[in-house]
């Protein structure tokens, strides 16, 4: 029997003992709820409700607060429409009898969102989350915790300020997030207190000029603390207030302040590819601050002494060769991690781009051994059947061994060479990771954010483009971070000091392609010629993965999105993130590994 073919009743869910089947659970939250109800494998009404907790808890998004528990090929965990409509209905009746906060605020948002119950609904849920936040406040050593409780009941609230709904709600839930930043906001740690910040300014608590104050004050702290990273965060938060109060002065000395910030961080920080990107987003910053052009060109010339040390970067991390009959073993075993940050980074590094100089030398090897592509012209075509290749028969090793028979054979060989990599330790790994972490936003903006491969104000692109890949969904992903990667080697090639645009002879600019992009050599010799190659292949051949054009120009069906390429390159992506980082990893969790 289905779930959706399971039906409970109202008797059926009170005739539970609630508080005896929850009175012994180490944590008053819904994971600890799930387990102790699901424990009761012979009650039906006890697997709804341990169900119903089952879902991941996302309150960042107001419409859809709560996701699949996991996401595999072709299957996911239970999500609130997939309740019957008479379980719905018995929830609705019961969710006000329930002692427990927690629980109170999950079914009766579950009633909400599905559309199940009315608006009183809502209103018992806020106050449940209000109740469940203020009791782990007291109990739970993390933030996070109550921190989720409190945005979901403030994002909730927000929907019911009318004079005629429930105005009073969202009082309630401001005054409780203000009370936690007052407490918080000279923790040595802030992170809690900015997120609590962010809210403020996002949902109207408090004024802008408040905001801005209590941001720059934040910022300074953690400045002087030498943590750069909240500091820019604090500063964001202040620009972003700054913005809304339309106050120009505020804006620039924000801007001079996030720059100085990105330079402080580039002296204290690793040297090389990281210090570079640090200085090109000073450089950045710098540039809406008026008169500051020898500052900007004194930093430019740091910057490109930065970029030489940077190519000791590119051989940081080498995979030692692996048993292909053990692949995927070994790629579960490699990601078993200590947080999720080891999870993703193992995760990005579980391989390595595919060499280009031993993918030619085998495809020279098996031109040798076979005559086969001396016979006849060669015609590569796509989905529809059109030709998007022609390949001419050669006349032998030496004419072609650089030419299009050689490349041909290349990509036929880099296909299976991708193919092995993500069937045999890409997606295992993933699957491995994501059982055991739960993977949001929040975890892909802490690898994005102040990124040398991402300019400013295009993080979020990178992050939902990871989440989307993550989850399984590689037709977002792609439409999401090919037109970034493009953006990005822009990007790159300027902190190389080169110019990626044209200036045409009537004055118009054009910025440079992609194409000319990937065969610079100062992308090549920042990303190094694997990368840049691999890329180049997924993105623009037309005999193996053409990417870029296929997803411009709309002609592929969605099915294409499940293929070898676009899984490829999403880790691709990941690793190239991942690089920069590879010394935070193994200062900090290598060194761990090797003495246990």
């Amino acid at each position: 029997m289905s779930f959706q073919e399971i039906v409970v009743t109202l008797d059926d869910l009170q005739q539970l003992d609630l508080n005896a089947l929850l009175s012994e659970i180490e944590e008053k939250t819904y994971m600890y709820i799930e387990t102790a109800l699901a424990s009761q494998k012979e009650s039906p009404a006890a697997l709804l409700l341990a169900a119903a907790c089952s879902m991941h808890f996302n309150p960042s998004n107001a419409k859809a607060p709560f996701s699949p528990k996991f996401v595999f090929e072709g299957r996911r965990g239970l999500i609130a429409s997939d309740f019957s409509k008479e379980s719905l209905t018995a929830i609705k009746d019961f969710c006000e009898q329930v002692d427990n906060h927690e629980l109170r605020a999950r079914l009766s948002d579950v009633v909400w969102i599905t559309k199940s119950g009315t608006i009183d609904h809502a209103y018992i849920a806020i106050e449940a989350y209000l109740e469940s936040a203020k009791e782990l406040t007291l109990s739970c050593d993390s933030w996070v915790i109550p921190f989720e409780r409190i945005e979901r009941a403030l994002r909730l609230s927000c929907f019911f300020k009318r004079e005629n709904q429930r105005p009073d709600l969202f009082q309630k839930v401001s005054e409780l997030l203000l009370e936690e930043y007052e407490q918080h906001k000279t923790d040595d740690r802030s992170f809690y207190s900015l997120r609590l910040l962010s809210l403020c300014l996002e949902c109207g608590i408090n004024e802008n000029e408040w905001i801005y104050e209590q941001a720059t004050q934040l910022a300074a702290a953690n400045f002087e603390a030498e943590d750069f990273n909240s500091s820019i965060r604090a500063y964001e938060i202040a620009l972003d207030a700054a913005h809304s109060m339309r106050d120009k002065e505020k804006q620039i000395s924000t801007w001079e302040a996030i720059s100085n910030c990105h330079e402080k961080s580039a002296e204290h920080g690793p040297t090389g590819m990281v210090a570079a990107g640090r200085l090109i987003k000073a450089i950045d910053a710098l540039a809406k601050v008026p008169g500051t052009k020898d500052r900007r060109l004194a930093l430019y010339e740091e910057m490109r002494e930065q970029q030489i040390e940077s190519l000791h970067d590119l051989n940081l991390m080498v995979t030692e060769p692996q048993d292909i009959s053990e692949l995927v073993h070994n790629a579960i075993e490699k990601v078993q991690s200590k947080d999720w940050f080891d999870a993703l980074f193992r995760l990005g590094t579980i391989t390595s781009p595919v060499a280009m100089q031993p993918l030619k030398e085998q495809a020279v090897e098996q031109m040798r051994s076979s005559f086969s592509w001396m016979l006849g012209a060669t015609k590569h075509m796509d989905h529809e059947g059109m030709t998007t290749a022609v390949i001419p028969a050669g006349l032998g090793i030496e004419e072609n061994e650089n030419g299009m028979q050689c490349w041909s054979i290349m990509m036929r060989n880099i296909g299976i060479h991708h193919q092995l990599s993500v069937e045999g330790q890409i997606l295992p790994a993933m699957n491995e990771v994501s059982a055991k972490y739960n993977i949001n936003e929040h975890a892909f903006e802490q690898i994005c954010r102040n990124h040398p491969f991402i300019p400013d104000g295009h993080e979020a692109f990178f992050v939902k483009g990871l989440l989307a890949g993550f989850n399984r969904d590689f037709m977002t992903a792609c439409h999401l971070l090919i037109p970034q990667i493009e953006n990005s080697l822009r990007y790159l090639a300027r902190q190389r000091g080169e110019e990626p645009s044209t200036l045409h002879g009537d004055g118009s600019q054009e910025r440079s392609g992609i194409k000319a992009l990937l065969g610079h050599q100062a992308i090549a010799d920042t990303l190094g010629s694997d990368i840049a190659s691999n890329l180049q292949v997924i993105l623009l051949d037309k005999i193996y993965g053409d990417l870029r054009n296929q997803l411009s120009h709309g002609y592929v069906p969605a099915s294409n999105y499940w293929g070898t390429a676009p899984k490829y390159l999403w880790w691709l992506i990941l690793h190239i993130l991942m690089l920069p980082l590879a010394r935070h990893w193994k200062e900090n969790y290598k060194a761990e590994e090797t003495t246990e």
